[in-house]
């Protein structure tokens, strides 16, 4: 989990970049679901608080997004159950199930309070349909059947992209990068994949590091198929990646990049027809 890091003016595009991580990781997970063992309700949204930024960021959160001493919704999907019950991003969320939610903003920044507030979230889940108490309303939400895993978009100049067998991170500057929709599918579709299947779950030794990260592509490349992404994207992606001189510590763990190009060229159009 992260602090954000706030700069004025740029909190709303900020809430924009999470809402497309998240959009894109919905449709991913929920299409996929089939081919995942561990499959979980998922929210369609996140839940912030105040507490995520600094004192002299609080300011600028409060006049851009609105923020109180209660929870926000962010991130909504509006293709998910909570998108499609009405819920909308900057919702101030008061109770949980009946749960009232705790309204005192930490004065060090820091993720304590929004982290028990999502397990609680999730706890509820296990029980549809959650009952979620807002300001001027309250809406019933079932949740969304998809491959476990969180995903987030986190603070970070490095082009760089990571999973850990719970949760997926993508960094701003890999977020920037990527092109399209169907880039940034692909890029968190690989980190999924190494948290969802066993041939591409991360091991120590060299070789089998090499051969996980070629599975994972493939996987990738079959799960954005499914989700509806454009496959197409991924070989020019890995060809702008190939040309970052700075990417140099993917040696060793990652294979060559002319064997993982051609490994991807031929798994694009050729993914069997699995999504169901």
């Amino acid at each position: 989990m992260f602090t954000l890091i706030a700069l004025a003016g740029a909190l709303s595009a900020l809430r924009v970049a999470d809402a497309k991580v998240a959009v894109v990781a919905w449709r991913l997970q929920t299409a996929n679901v089939a081919m995942c063992k561990n499959a979980v309700l998922l929210p369609g949204f996140s839940i912030e608080t105040l507490d995520q930024y600094s004192e002299s960021e609080r300011a600028n959160a409060v006049a851009e997004l609105g923020f109180g001493d209660l929870p926000q919704a962010s991130s909504v999907v509006p293709e998910s159950a909570a998108g499609k019950a009405g819920l909308k991003s900057g919702d101030a969320i008061i109770a949980i199930d009946g749960m009232r939610l705790p309204r005192t903003v930490s004065r060090k920044a820091g993720y304590t309070r929004t982290a028990a507030m999502v397990r609680a979230l999730s706890a509820a889940l296990a029980k549809p349909p959650v009952i979620v108490t807002l300001i001027s309303r309250t809406i019933s939400i079932n949740g969304d059947r998809g491959c476990a895993s969180s995903v987030e978009l986190v603070p970070g100049k490095q082009l760089n992209a990571l999973a850990d067998g719970q949760h997926v991170q993508i960094s701003g500057a890999m977020y920037q990068f990527t092109a399209s929709d169907d880039e940034l599918a692909f890029v968190i579709a690989h980190e999924l994949a190494h948290n969802l299947f066993p041939e591409a779950a991360h091991v120590t030794d060299g070789v089998g590091q090499r051969m996980a990260e070629l599975a994972a592509d493939r996987a990738a490349i079959r799960m954005m198929v499914c989700a509806g992404y454009d496959e197409r994207a991924v070989v020019p992606l890995m060809e702008r990646l190939r040309r970052k001189n700075h990417l140099s510590w993917l040696a060793g763990s990652h294979p060559a990049w002319r064997r993982r190009l051609a490994a991807a060229a031929r798994a694009v159009g050729d993914t069997p027809s699995i999504c169901r």
